[in-house]
């Protein structure tokens, strides 16, 4: 199967017959960042998307992935072309996909709940910085909890970031977030379980293949406080010393450059064309992250993942109203 819009090759089944010439077509800026930040040149890369197919087409569990090599660089990108961690990254990302079809499958755009999502601007790219890395605007406060339950909001996570991973550039340059928490409320935390937070930060930490370089939030209620950093005690180190909490947007402006302040911030972005334009990249890569639904590994003979699966059920159960534990925790001290 293969998607016009991305020119990729979807669900090889084990020995392609042959694949395009890889040509690196970004800016000599992208390149030299590759270079430095990932050891990427044309030798590296030409031999390490070889190794990776032919392991493909060899893995005794790994029945269809795609093999194209966009998809196959998110993973080399992101494990700076070290190829046992990358063959090590692709499994985890088809386990978990086919573990949690709840989470991660029929990822659509045109979804009623997606689509609220994405009208709503809850997460936006604003544009890239100096250094070629894209900054996402996160507005947490826009998700409507009245329609998104955590799964909702989870999969939405997932779908923009399968979209931003059809992007060269974000696969080497990484991505700064700014979260502005203003207008979120209890119910935008309470609403999240323990099983769930590990989930996202077992995803975040090693399954979706994105360079988290910075994270600046702001205006974080008091009485999210708790909740926040049981979310961060499942990230790992690196992520947590990656993030920045100030407490007005003033505050937060001077990490970024004035060219990329939305208008609500004073600056030149114009929210509303920047909209405009995920729209039509969620509608142009649609049929390429529905069909990322084709890939299939065999999960049975991994007992351990099983195991983990049941404890994390087993964990929903038990946790019920957890959250709302930890708030009236708070509230007493």
């Amino acid at each position: 199967m293969s998607s016009a819009a991305t020119g990729a090759t979807f669900c090889v089944v084990k020995k392609p017959d042959s694949y395009e010439p890889y040509e690196f077509k970004l800016s000599d800026k992208f390149q030299k960042l590759a270079k430095e930040e990932l050891r990427e040149d044309d030798e590296i890369r030409e031999q390490a998307l070889a190794i990776m197919r032919e392991w493909i087409a060899k893995h005794p569990y790994i029945h269809k992935c795609r093999t194209d090599a966009n998809f196959l660089l998110r993973f080399l990108r992101f494990r700076k072309f070290s190829i046992p961690q990358a063959q090590e990254a692709i499994e985890k990302y088809l386990v978990m996909r086919q573990s949690f079809p709840k989470w991660f499958q029929k990822l659509d755009c045109n979804d009623e709940l997606m689509r609220s999502a994405i009208d709503d601007a809850v997460l936006l790219p604003l544009g890239q910085d100096e250094e070629g890395r894209q900054i996402i605007w996160v507005h947490f406060g826009n998700f409507d909890v009245e329609k998104l339950d955590p799964i909702a909001e989870f999969r939405y996570l997932v779908l923009f970031l399968e979209l931003m991973l059809e992007d060269e550039e974000f696969q080497i340059a990484g991505v700064r977030a700014w979260a502005d928490y203003t207008n979120s409320t209890m119910k935008h935390y309470g609403i999240w379980g323990i099983p769930d937070m590990k989930l996202l930060m077992d995803a975040v930490n090693r399954m979706i293949p994105f360079r988290i370089r910075a994270i600046h939030g702001v205006k974080l209620p008091k009485f999210a406080v708790a909740i926040a950093n049981l979310l961060l005690s499942f990230a790992t180190p690196k992520l947590r010393d990656r993030i920045n909490c100030h407490n007005t947007v003033l505050e937060s402006k001077k990490h970024f450059d004035k060219s990329l302040w939305p208008q609500e911030y004073g600056g030149p972005v114009d929210v509303d064309q920047k909209l405009r334009e995920l729209k039509k990249r969620f509608a142009e890569r649609r049929e390429a992250i529905l069909a990322l639904d084709d890939m299939e590994i065999d999960i049975q003979h991994l007992a351990s993942l099983q195991v983990h699966q049941n404890r994390w059920d087993q964990e929903n159960a038990e946790v019920d109203g957890g959250i709302a534990g930890c708030f009236r925790k708070l509230n007493v001290d």
